[in-house]
């Protein structure tokens, strides 16, 4: 196995502040304790954790995989109102302590592509990597928030700051947290010190702005690239970010850039194809593999155990598939290309969203007439007559109501879901509420812009990033995200909308500047995604239907004490006979259910 060719994020830590956290700390079954040089900190490593510290008795800890800066103790990490690490770029989670000031401070990068969690009360403060870490400590009861849980069936996740546990938060994307270090701490001060803006203030031919873009995407690229000529490599799907970063680099190194791609036997869910012909075109060394429903159903055990909460993106096992392919061949360092769709407009969503912007617009006699004409269609067998309804009745809404209907299941079935003391507990527009929240985050930014912010925000910063992260950990390689650099970011936030979509077409400005790097078939192919087949196997394969419903139907399944069970069944069977895809619905139960016999009960 090759040397590591760039710091590891594969480790953790957790400091402790607060009477009787010392013998807890020291009990912490795979951790090694550290000493802090302050009588009243204790800390615990494993892994690749960096530390640090100066003749002040001030030190630091830190996961860090940085392309410029270097994790170090500063005055702008306690200060609010400053902005922390502003010359870092990479991914870090930092904690600080500071006995001149008796202060203590933790810090996540841009989008929080490595977690905090910290735990909070009125004598003791603690602050640790993995969620797992802190449900360990006496002072954690393992108390299930609900609202969380209703979060997660509706987003797939539990976004941040909530957690799986009430006693436990987890720090947002570019936040840090600032909290006294005596045996008695304050409250905690939360201060956000990043929200990307959308200035718009790029000018110039289209010719000239997809020149400086192509510079800047290369740039960048070739400055995440891991030094060394082995030990590291790209996932490919064959869509056009990943075939993007494997294109620049291996331009740059031609025939030694390796690529990771991942498959199914099942129509619609493999895009090898277009991987081979990406790898083929640039002249990278790729390795793929197909992931059937057998070797699927091995790694879902694997994926309940990776996710330090409840993951329900089933596009985490293929992503694992792929990781573990890269391990086997030595890899230790991969590059991926989240991010993308949301810096430079490749969402498919965005163009529906732009017409239906347009329709809010309109006068209200005619939208009124719309609504009519969407109601009287309502209900019927006819897709495309249902399609028309919920055309008119989705582009009524305001955003980010609007783009919530993307992520309403529990809030869409809010009655016959949830048990009355479900309902009780939580109210329907929780998750929809939350939504609001980060829509009304910036001061930038015309209607594109403002979904694009909310889906770094919610999509990238609290789905796809932890879905990658924790795949990848588990195979124990490290990830690199070049398109979220925030260089790269602040560029693209200042390119108005029209270069984003324009008129329907998505990454306008994007294709132009990757069109001497890209092959064509790559640039013009339909956007697919990197999903799990669970759609068909849900509906054709006997075992996969059983360890299915032998888990949700189970005597003493934890989501029955929570959700009602007759809609379950339902979900399934109707899934089963294809009148409806309940897929998605369906996985999220079953993770939560299997998270919960995991996590749940006992540490």
């Amino acid at each position: 196995m090759p040397a590591l060719l760039s710091p590891s994020i594969l480790g953790d830590f957790v400091l402790a502040s607060g009477p009787d956290t010392a013998d807890w700390v020291s009990r912490l079954p795979g951790m090694t304790p550290v000493s802090c040089g302050d009588p009243s900190l204790h800390a615990a490593v494993r892994g690749a954790v960096q530390s640090g510290s100066n003749e002040d008795g001030s030190g630091w800890l830190a996961l860090a995989d940085l392309i410029e800066g270097q994790p170090s103790v500063g005055v702008d990490a306690i200060a609010p109102g400053t902005p922390p690490q502003a010359g870092w770029r990479g991914r870090f989670a930092q904690v600080v302590w500071q006995p001149a000031s008796r202060k203590i401070a933790a810090i996540t990068d841009h989008f929080s592509t490595l977690s905090l969690y910290t735990l909070s009360t009125a004598d003791v403060f603690l602050v640790a990597t993995d969620l797992r870490l802190l449900a360990q400590s006496p002072w954690c009861k393992r108390t299930l928030d609900l609202e969380a849980v209703y979060h997660f069936l509706n987003f797939a996740c539990i976004p941040a700051p909530k957690t799986i546990f009430a006693e436990i938060r987890r720090l947002e994307p570019c936040t840090r947290i600032v909290c006294a270090m005596d045996g008695t701490p304050r409250s905690p001060v939360l201060d956000r010190y990043f929200v990307p803006e959308y200035p718009e203030d790029l000018r110039g031919s289209v010719d000239k702005l997809a020149s400086d873009l192509r510079e800047r995407i290369v740039a960048t690229v070739q400055a995440y690239r891991p030094a060394g000529a082995d030990g590291w490599g790209c996932f490919l799907s064959g869509g056009t970010d990943s075939s993007s970063i494997v294109s620049i680099l291996a331009r740059q190194d031609r025939g030694r850039v390796r690529s990771f791609s991942i498959g199914f036997a099942e129509a619609g869910y493999d895009e090898l194809g277009y991987a081979q012909l990406a790898a083929k075109a640039c002249g990278a060394d790729p390795s793929s593999a197909k992931v059937s429903r057998g070797q699927a159903q091995a790694l879902v055990q694997r994926v309940i155990e990776s996710y330090d909460q409840p993951f329900g993106i089933a596009s985490a096992i293929p992503t694992m598939a792929c990781a573990d392919l890269a391990h086997e061949k030595g890899v230790q360092v991969l590059l991926a290309g989240d991010g993308g769709d949301e810096i430079f407009g490749g969402n498919q969503r965005y163009a529906k969203d732009k017409v239906m912007e347009t329709w809010f617009n309109m006068p209200a006699p005619l939208k009124a007439l719309g609504s009519a004409t969407g109601r009287a269609m309502g209900g019927s067998k006819i897709l495309f007559l249902n399609r028309v309804e919920n055309f008119f009745q989705r582009a009524s809404m305001p955003n980010p109501d609007r783009f919530y209907t993307d992520d309403s299941f529990a809030s869409d079935h809010y009655q016959e879901l949830l048990r009355s003391e479900f309902r009780a507990a939580v109210p329907r527009d929780a998750s929809l509420d939350f939504m609001r929240q980060l829509f009304r985050l910036g001061k930038t930014g015309g209607p594109l812009h403002r979904v694009m912010r909310l889906d770094l925000l919610m999509a990238i910063a609290q789905n796809d990033i932890p879905k990658v992260h924790g795949a990848t950990r588990d195979a124990a390689v490290s990830v690199r995200f070049p398109f979220l650099d925030p260089a790269l970011l602040a560029y693209t936030c200042r390119l108005p909308e029209r270069y984003k979509v324009n008129g329907l077409k998505k990454r306008y400005l994007f294709k132009r500047a990757m069109k001497d790097i890209l092959p064509g078939e790559i640039l013009r192919k339909k956007k697919q995604g990197f999903g799990l087949p669970i759609a068909v196997w849900l509906r054709s394969d006997r075992a996969f239907q059983t360890m299915v419903k032998d888990t949700l139907f189970d005597a003493g399944a934890r989501v029955g004490r929570l959700l009602q069970s007759a809609f379950i069944e339902r979900l399934i069977a109707e899934h089963e006979e294809g009148s409806w895809d309940h897929a998605d619905y369906v996985w999220r139960l079953f993770v939560l259910e299997m998270w919960l016999r995991r996590y749940g009960d006992a540490a």
